[in-house]
């Protein structure tokens, strides 16, 4: 089949809601698994890390393997949705387990770390078994230049709006001091274990229902998109390999993949670290908190929105970088100008007003960022379509997954062991009884640290080369060789 048809709105719309399952996953996962583990029941922060280590580097291996199964899958329900519908259940399933460990294992730090690890690892597979195919198919449901745009900036739309419905949700639950069971300390909401179990239970019937959302709308048309071809070589570990080294034969993708690898360091790093950040160095309310995802859900809907008009105008690699250098500016500024001095002090009316401006425009760089880099994927895959002959969606996202999660991985770890060895945070901490020299601590590594990773980040992906007359180029001899080849 041919894309030359523009997309149904229906199917552009189920497209888009399936990020929001992966995106309310993640967004319980990122902002609350290590205040939970570690500051609820106890668990120290380099063994979380190490657990989340484990789970994100044996996601980045099943991510090009499920790429790959998903490229050469045959049925009569297309390649891609067979894992669309077999995710949501077990995923849902897993994400309770996360947050519900047994009594038994309370007080256990052994035990109580090898839960979290094998939940997290079934829970990042069962994730990817829907994210890679979801991604691939989204690649594939559009060649249009334009209209991969605008589907990837659904989709980015409907993540970001997910995720900041969801933190502001939880942090309204969230309000309020509550007794500790375990030790009878009054404390906020998200130091509270039981706090989490209705958020939990929300969480996990979202993801349900979305992603049956997105596999049934996008189903009937899914059927009519290209199936595996007899020519493509049949799956084994050592084609696998050389598969994913032959996606770093292409400049463009290796600019990529090696920007993404310093970039998500400093996620891993910035996501470790933001919820202690607002709880204990900006001495922020669940009220306060809550804010934050509102301001967010604005500018990134924003950037997301402005994406495709941006890159028609001026093309995908001058958003792309303009976006990341937002990125990298608004994720250290307020806690640089902490530690210079400069920033209003805890308790000062300026100081809330300041914070959520900088979140605004970070989340606006994100919703730039992730569309534009989406959308150069697409441009790469037809490009690699072009010398190989093949499409292979799911290879070429899985292999940014490897990249991304491996760097990902080891930021996550990096940030628990300065927690625990440099920060010195201590366990059931309360806001505002931490040490001067803590917070301070806590402030470097959440700033110059994080961000130096960012910068260079940035530099890598400048180098990114291929503009639309390129791809134009590429579609128009794609176009060809099928009329050829038809003929």
């Amino acid at each position: 089949m041919t894309n030359d048809i523009p997309l149904p709105f229906r199917v552009k719309l189920c497209f888009g809601i399936g990020a929001i399952g992966e995106a309310i996953y993640f967004a319980i996962f990122i902002g609350f698994i290590t205040i939970f583990y570690n500051q609820a029941i106890g668990l120290p922060n380099y063994l979380i890390g190490i657990a989340t280590m484990l789970a994100v580097a044996t996601d980045a291996v099943t991510d090009p393997f499920i790429g790959m199964l998903s490229d050469r899958h045959r049925s009569n329900l297309g390649r891609r949705h067979p894992f669309l519908w077999a995710a949501p259940i077990p995923l849902a399933v897993s994400i309770y387990a996360i947050f519900t460990p047994p009594d038994i294992l309370m007080g256990n730090d052994t035990g109580l770390f090898l839960w979290l690890a094998a939940w997290t690892i079934l829970s990042r597979t069962f994730v990817t078994l829907f994210n890679v195919p979801h991604l691939a198919l989204g690649a594939e449901l559009s060649k249009r230049h334009d209209e991969r745009s605008q589907l990837f900036s659904a989709n980015a739309m409907f993540g970001y709006f997910a995720g900041s419905a969801f933190a502001f949700t939880a942090w309204t639950m969230f309000q309020g001091e509550r007794v500790r069971a375990s030790d009878g300390a009054l404390v906020p909401g998200q130091l509270d274990p039981e706090a989490y179990v209705p958020i939990v239970f929300m969480v996990c019937a979202v993801v349900l229902v979305t992603i049956f959302i997105c596999a049934i709308g996008t189903q009937d048309y899914g059927r009519k998109l290209s199936q595996r071809t007899d020519s493509m070589p049949k799956f084994s570990v050592l084609f696998f390999l050389k598969a994913l080294l032959r996606t770093l034969k292409n400049r463009n993708n290796l600019i990529l993949l090696g920007g993404y690898f310093f970039f998500m360091i400093a996620s891993g790093v910035y996501d470790k670290m933001n919820v202690f950040v607002q709880t204990y160095l900006w001495q922020l309310e669940a009220s306060q908190i809550r804010l934050f995802p509102l301001a967010g859900v604005v500018a990134g809907l924003t950037g997301a929105t402005l994406a495709p008009i941006l890159m028609k105008r001026f093309d995908r690699k001058p958003v792309m970088v303009s976006s990341l250098f937002g990125i990298a500016l608004f994720a250290q500024l307020v806690v640089n100008l902490r530690l210079l001095g400069i920033l209003p002090e805890n308790g000062d009316p300026m100081l809330l007003p300041c914070l959520l401006a900088n979140a605004a425009g970070f989340a606006f760089s994100i919703g730039l960022c992730s569309v534009s880099i989406m959308s150069m994927i697409g441009d790469i895959i037809d490009e690699n379509e072009l010398i190989t002959g093949l499409r292979e969606e799911g290879l070429f996202y899985s292999a940014r997954a490897i990249f991304g999660k491996g760097s990902y991985s080891v930021a996550t770890l990096f940030a628990g062991v300065m927690l625990d060895f440099y920060v010195r945070l201590p366990e059931a901490a309360i806001p505002g009884e931490l040490e001067q020299g803590v917070l301070t601590r806590l402030a470097i590594t959440a700033g110059p640290i994080m961000g130096a990773s960012a910068l260079v980040s940035l530099a890598i992906y400048s180098l990114y080369q291929l503009d639309r007359h390129q791809h134009a180029e590429i579609l128009a001899e794609i176009e060809r060789r099928s009329a050829v080849e038809a003929g």
